[in-house]
């Protein structure tokens, strides 16, 4: 974990209600790995920082990006700064994915999809084999799509409504688009009804799924116990223990 003020080159919108911001983060950029987040200031807008997944991370070029939604006066403040604005940077905190696989097959839904890309890029570069599959509630909502593509990945998408892909959830398109043996891992982020339906379809399938859990986390180090989850070896904390997690380890029918 690093702190650094980082300088702001890019910020756009990103479909219908999401921006993606991109810093220049030598520091921050060397250190992270995929599925670990980072807290920004909010310079006062809100009391605490925001904690946002890193999106990608370019060692080479030495900047991070962050994609996120549009909601409440944290992530209007973050969308609204100008390239060349300073932002305080802490992070990456949390631990990130294991990598360890043969091949991998990435699931994604809605605003967990973020995370996934620097995953997709960190597995590419292992020479892993990678393949994609991306929901939400509607084609609008589908994200980095371009930015999959520049990977040479192009998902397989699920919306609720059909208008892009399989009509139905991501289980439903890997229930009836996805071919899986034992040597492919699953890798997933979304929201929590989506990762326990994917715990499921892994335990019935007899492969690995990791996931990367989405909580509220108050301080994003530990220390103020706000984002715990019941796992088989007590309740853990998101920002410190996760956010990846192995989902034999989560209680599911213990949380709402």
């Amino acid at each position: 974990m690093d702190r650094e003020t980082t300088t702001v080159l890019e910020n756009r919108a990103l479909g219908k209600d999401h921006r993606m911001l991109v810093v220049k983060a030598q520091k921050l950029a060397m250190l992270s790995r995929p599925g670990q987040f980072a807290e920004l200031s909010t310079d006062g807008a809100t009391l605490l920082r925001k904690p946002i997944s890193i999106a990608m991370a370019s060692k080479e070029k030495g900047t991070l990006t962050f994609v996120f939604r549009m909601i409440g006066k944290g992530t209007e403040y973050l969308g609204a700064l100008e390239p060349g604005s300073a932002l305080d940077i802490i992070g990456p905190l949390g631990n990130g994915f294991d990598t360890c696989c043969k091949s991998a097959l990435l699931v994604g839904g809605g605003v967990g999809t973020p995370p996934l890309l620097y995953l997709a890029s960190q597995l590419r570069k292992e020479g892993k084999e990678v393949a994609v599959v991306l929901g939400a509630r509607d084609k609008a909502d589908l994200l980095l799509l371009d930015e999959f593509a520049k990977l040479g990945i192009e998902p397989l998408c699920a919306t609720d409504n059909g208008s892009c892909g399989v009509k139905g959830t991501v289980v439903t398109a890997l229930t009836e688009k996805a071919a899986l043996d034992f040597e492919t891992k699953l890798y997933a982020c979304g929201p929590w009804p989506m990762l326990k339906a994917l715990a499921s379809f892994a335990e019935e399938k007899g492969v690995k799924l990791e996931v990367l859990l989405e909580a509220y986390m108050g301080c994003g180090m530990g220390i103020c116990v706000g984002c715990t989850v019941p796992t088989t070896e007590g309740m853990k904390r998101v920002c410190k223990e996760g956010p990846a997690f192995n989902a034999k380890e989560i209680l599911w029918n213990k949380i709402r």
